[in-house]
């Protein structure tokens, strides 16, 4: 484990928040990410993907942060600010996709999932920090 602590704190700040924004960015806003392999899925799957992408930003986020500051096991106020920000990214990517015509469209039920999926996050991050902080 403390290697991987090691790695983690030797890599550049913000890395994975910004592979993260980038790769929702480009899942989010081309007109055809997946190209011409569609996939068979159950219907709200979409919205299962949004919670976990933007649930997997807010990870990345509070990663980044918490690597920047020496691995705090308290509760931070950077948590829920890291869901605010996956949020409202969130928002502006469905209200991108409704401006720029690419084929995609504004979907209101897709603001919920990222913003459902961004706080779920930031909930279990508190949670695992609670349980934890009370063995030290």
């Amino acid at each position: 484990m403390q290697n991987l602590k090691t790695f983690l704190e030797k890599l550049p700040p913000w890395t994975f928040s910004i592979i993260c924004f980038l790769a929702i960015c480009w899942l989010t806003l081309s007109p055809d990410p997946i190209g011409d392999h569609e996939l068979p899925l159950f219907p709200g799957a979409d919205k299962i993907a949004h919670a976990i992408m933007f649930g997997g930003f807010t990870f990345c986020i509070i990663l980044d942060w918490h690597r920047r500051h020496h691995w705090p096991l308290t509760f931070e106020k950077a948590d829920i600010y890291a869901a605010d920000i996956a949020s409202v990214f969130g928002i502006i990517t469905e209200l991108l996709q409704d401006a720029i015509h690419t084929g995609r469209c504004l979907e209101f039920g897709d603001m919920v999932a990222d913003i459902t999926g961004a706080f779920l996050v930031a909930f279990l991050v508190a949670l695992y920090k609670f349980k934890h902080r009370e063995r030290e």
